[in-house]
């Protein structure tokens, strides 16, 4: 049964449960973990979920637009409703909505949270043999640096001809945020850089007037291509870890005394990408340092 917004927002004032109002589906436990995480007392609702509203951004800020005129009867309710949005590209286009009870990601959108030091740790942590003390800051900074001089250039021009088509309605790229990740990746990949880089210089000029550079990836990135392009990386490249133990890798026990065929950072466990990328969100994957911002401002502005 769906309830309606003036039901569930003054359902979570009687039962002192604020009422979180996120995108969609595959937000859930990705909020839902970081209120358990910061002991917040917090109803995690999919905007569809809730009667006369569908899914995705647009509808949450309808919703939260409709919430505003309730609180204007009860002032009350502000501190037991607020809305979650990704920050997609809005801040590009000049469309960041302006309610004081909407917090805006600071990443395009929560998929860009899951990457960081920590859950890459976990990742090979779990595909490898290798414990978490042989997984030191210079496997990552080995693992950042091969990431980015081979595979951001791709995924950065890729983001802007999608930038560039969502800011000017004239202009017909060849890629858009619409793209599915896995068609960026691999054999599609190659397809679409044939189709994008020859135009390297006027993206390159489009960068320039919206000041964008390649340390901006995670803004201009669409989250689900972020992640699929890390985890494609690491699915493929986990197969060379074992070469790269006692050089680029701290090298295990069993490769010093001789023993390769027990090297530690031999694959251990077969991951695709999908696979990975539902790890992310877990309980156990989330990097709860990338999320605090997001408890805090909940904190902020709700009672929880």
């Amino acid at each position: 049964m769906k309830y309606d917004l003036n039901d569930t927002i003054n359902a979570a004032l009687m039962t002192n449960t604020p009422v979180a109002i996120v995108e969609g589906y595959d937000d859930i436990k990705f909020y839902v973990n970081i209120a358990s995480e910061k002991h917040l007392h917090l109803d995690v609702k999919a905007v569809e979920t809730i009667d006369n509203y569908g899914e995705g951004c647009e509808q949450v800020i309808k919703a939260v637009d409709d919430a505003t005129q309730l609180i204007q009867n009860d002032p009350r309710l502000k501190k037991y409703v607020v809305g979650i949005i990704d920050r997609d590209v809005r801040q590009y286009r000049g469309t960041l909505p302006e309610y004081d009870n909407i917090i805006i990601l600071k990443y395009y959108s929560y998929e860009t949270h899951l990457i960081t030091p920590n859950s890459i740790i976990k990742l090979i942590e779990y595909i490898t043999k290798a414990p978490v003390t042989l997984i030191n800051q210079d496997v990552i900074d080995y693992l950042m640096t091969d990431f980015s001089t081979n595979n951001l250039e791709r995924l950065y021009y890729f983001s802007l001809e999608a930038l560039k088509t969502s800011c000017d309605s004239s202009y017909r790229g060849e890629v858009t945020y619409d793209t599915e990740p896995g068609a960026l990746t691999g054999k599609g990949g190659n397809h679409f850089e044939s189709l994008v880089f020859p135009k390297k210089a006027m993206l390159d000029q489009f960068a320039c007037q919206k000041n964008i550079s390649k340390d901006d990836i995670k803004y201009i990135a669409k989250g689900k291509w972020y992640l699929r392009f890390w985890s494609d990386y690491l699915q493929y490249h986990s197969k060379e870890f074992q070469n790269l133990c006692g050089h680029q890798f701290p090298q295990c026990d069993y490769c010093s005394s001789g023993k390769h065929e027990k090297c530690l950072w031999k694959v251990n466990c077969r991951t695709d990408s999908v696979t990975m990328e539902s790890l992310l969100p877990t309980s156990q994957y989330l990097d709860y340092n990338e999320v605090s911002y997001i408890a805090d401002a909940i904190k902020l502005k709700l009672y929880c």
